[in-house]
Formats: C-alpha cells, structure tokens, sequence
C-alpha cells in the first residue's frame, strides 16, 4: 500500500532487507521443532540440527507464494475483513494486558488492579459498539479464571458480546484444539474452507522460533488460515543497540517464519508483523514512545511492502499510566506513523497503556476517536464536479460569501462526526461541568456498557454448544 501522505521510501530499508537475507543465510534462525526441521530439510533448507539456513532463493520462493491481500471472513458477510493491498486497513483493540487501569483515589488519581473476566467483557461490548473498531482482540488477561480455563472462557466472553471479528488466541498446544472445536462449533466441519480465523504468534528474539510457535504456525497455515508473525525485539537486550540491527534482527525472523509457513502450504496468509522497541540501557525498561519507535514502525511496514506482504505495525501504545496529554500524544504519534506508512493490521490501537501492562477503557474509547479521524486523514480528497464546484464558486465570485448556498446544505454535515462533542464556547462549556477528555471518555464508556445488547445471529442450537465446550 503506497504512503496516503507521501512517507518518503527509507533508502535505509533495501540496505536492511539485503543484511536480513545475509543473516539468514549466514548466521541462521533455530527452530525447536523436530517436525517443522524435518519439513524445512524436505525443501532444500541447510538444517545443522535446529539451526536453519536460508538463502535468498528461498525467501523469493517463498515471498512468491504468499498473498499480498486476503479477505478474513467473518460471522456474516458483511463483516468480512479486506487486509493487505491498497484498501485494506483493519484497526484491532489492544491484546495481552493483564492489569486494568481505571480512575481512583489518592494524589495520582488513577489505580492499577489484575484484570478480569468482566474487564475482557466490557472490552469487547466497547468494540462491539464502536464502528471504528473492526477486530476485536483478546483485550485483557482474565487474572480471576483457572488459567487452564481462560483462553476457552475469554475467547466464549468475546464471542457473545461481539459479532465482529476476534483474535484467536494461540500461546500453547492445546489452544490451536479449542480454536479448531470452536470455529467447528460456529461454521461446521469446513469453517477453514476460506481464511476466518487469524491468530498472532510471537518469535523469541534474538533468531529463535520457540516449538510451540513453530506446531501453531505449521497447523494454522495447512489450514489456510492466517497468521500474523510479529517479531518483539527490543534493541540492546535481545538485539543490537542500533535501529537499522534490530530491523535486521526482524526482518530476519520473519522472513524464517515466512518460509516455514509457505513450506506448510503454498498461499497460506501470512502478515508480516513489526513491533521493535529500543531498551532503555539505564534502567532496562522498553521504551514503547518516541521517536525510534515511530521510525521503526514506518521503517517495518516499508520492509513489508518491499516484500509485498500485508503488515502490522504501529500502535496506540504509550509508556503513560494515566489517560492524560502525554498518553493520547504518544499514542496518536506511533498510531498515525503506522497509518500513514501503510500499515494494513494495525493491532494494539485501542486502549492499551503502561508500555503494554494495561488497559484503560476510557482511552479505549478515546483511542477509537482518534481512529475515525486517522480513517478521514488518509481517505483521498473528491475530485469530481460536485466536489470542485466551479459553479458555486463562479456564481459567490471574489468576496462573495457561501452559507447561503444550495451547494453548503447539501455537504452541511459532511464533516459531522457522530461521536465526536459539539464544539462550544468555554463559558458554555464551563457552565456545563468543565469535563476533560478523560471524564468525558468515562461518561461515554457507562453510556456504552449500558446501551450495549448482544448480537443476535447465534441460534439456540449454536449458543448451547458454545456454552456446553467453553465453560465447562
């Protein structure tokens, strides 16, 4: 997808795919998988033990085989999913807090407690509710739930309050067998006969794909169904100091995980997923704001449109732990980066806070503002005769005035957002209580909660076998 406002191409980026395929080829990636090596040595891959060479040609091979679009399907029709190409942008809830941040007592008016079940519910009637959320993602790590039980019980939340699309959760063996019974339940026995189901997977920096990883990825991709590879590395800790090596680093990894996919079937959707970080070398800590952040958010969805691959990068993250300034401006400047580089899955662009520890639902909602004005910014200008008006403007003239226009009642509410606050003068914003962004968000998130009615396209039938597989 071309830049929607002329990004400039990084001539960095060639320099850094080039270093990633010499990686590859000379240093390699280990994969702790018997069966994925096997399968890799099958097609002509170096393998000394679990240490995989690969060589340019392959990744050709590979990137040659994989889509560089695909439609995720969804419960109904009309909510399938365009993702990769020149239009298809989809704009998914934070994933994988486990601590819920919400207003409080004491000097920071805030407080951080271990997320819910209810908190994973509320995230996905939020999403439900707002058009400006297409993928509901798996917001909040139930802390009250047996965890052998809180994937199938996240997973049963998220599909009952929401009829949009879900991130699959995939961390361990057994969650590719509830993916499997659930969309069994769902779409019948041939519900992988079209991509439906995505599921996010994780490398291990530096140059590593856990087994786990690699049997989900393998599974997944014979089925048909996409998986989006991120890689997480985090310069000075598990890759080097520099932005240009810890780019290598990625690029590198996913390419492996390209090839390993491809070599399970050829045309398995695949999306090439960026989220590096630089370390704070004084304190350890992950620095999710700034400007290498940005930069490395344009710089990996140019490495992904090098390749032609659909890409996730970016996101509405912020090292704040309060809905205030810095939090918004920091998560307005990594989202909007991605956005405008192109990025199609922008994961992570709602609600999440404290460097990826948090969730907020007030920022949820205030992050889905920024969304709908991030989908006007890059939607291209009108050009036709309505929108010129070389009448209207031929007939105002010089100095004349275009209120009273036909033409201004017919585009009166063009620019009218339905969530957005009037705009008022600050005494009559005063005399009506003086609210900020965050108390407002607040308001608006007990207005949403409570207007919220599930979606109705499970039958009977469907909804009892969901409830019998889930929650037992």
């Amino acid at each position: 997808m071309p830049s929607c406002t002329g990004v400039p191409e990084d001539p960095s980026v060639a320099a850094i795919h080039e270093s990633a395929l010499r990686v590859l080829e000379r240093t390699g990636v280990v994969v702790q998988d018997d069966a994925a090596i096997a399968l890799l040595r099958a097609r002509g891959v170096r393998c000394d033990g679990r240490r995989v060479y690969v060589t340019e040609d392959q990744v050709q091979e590979a990137l040659a085989s994989a889509p560089g679009s695909f439609v995720l399907h969804g419960r109904r029709p009309e909510l399938a999913l365009p993702l990769g190409g020149a239009d298809g942008r989809v704009f998914a809830s934070g994933s994988g807090a486990a601590y819920m941040l919400e207003p409080g007592d004491g000097a920071a008016g805030v407080r951080m407690r271990s997320g819910t079940l209810a908190d994973l519910e509320s995230t996905a009637k939020l999403g439900h509710q707002l058009a400006a959320i297409d993928f509901n993602s798996d917001c909040m790590e139930p802390l009250d739930v047996p965890e052998e039980a809180r994937t199938r019980r996240g997973t049963h939340a998220r599909l009952v309050n929401s009829d949009k699309a879900i991130e699959w959760v995939a961390s361990v063996d057994a969650d590719i067998e509830d993916s499997e019974r659930i969309n069994e339940i769902l779409f019948g026995s041939e519900w992988h006969a079209v991509p439906r189901a995505l599921i996010v997977l994780n490398t291990t920096a530096p140059l590593l794909i856990s087994g786990e990883t690699a049997r989900i990825l393998l599974h997944w991709a014979r089925r048909g169904q996409p998986v989006c590879m991120t890689s997480c590395v985090m310069g000075g800790t598990t890759g080097p100091a520099t932005v240009a090596g810890v780019l290598t680093v990625q690029h590198a990894e996913l390419l492996a995980g390209l090839v390993l996919g491809q070599a399970a079937r050829e045309g398995s959707p695949f999306v090439y997923g960026g989220l590096p970080v630089m370390a704070s070398l004084r304190t350890g800590a992950a620095r999710f704001s700034g400007p290498e952040f940005v930069r490395m958010a344009v710089a990996t969805a140019q490495l992904a449109h090098l390749c032609g691959l659909p890409v996730r990068a970016g996101a509405a993250c912020t090292d704040s732990h309060a809905v205030d300034a810095r939090a918004m401006a920091e998560s307005a400047e990594a989202l909007s980066s991605a956005v405008f580089a192109g990025a199609h899955f922008l994961f992570q662009a709602a609600g999440i806070m404290s460097s990826f520890n948090a969730l907020s639902l007030e920022k949820f909602v205030l992050d889905a503002d920024l969304i709908t004005a991030l989908r006007a910014a890059v939607d291209p200008v009108r050009a036709g005769e309505e929108s010129l008006a070389e009448d209207v403007i031929d007939a105002v003239g010089p100095g004349g005035g275009y209120l009273g226009q036909s033409h201004t009642r017919r585009h009166a509410r063009d620019l009218e957002r339905p969530d957005a606050q009037p705009l008022e003068t600050f005494d009559r914003w005063a005399a009506a209580g003086g609210e900020d962004a965050a108390a407002l968000a607040a308001r608006r998130v007990r207005d949403l909660l409570a207007a919220h009615e599930p979606p109705a396209d499970l039958d009977r039938a469907t909804r009892r076998q969901l409830d019998d597989y889930c929650l037992s």
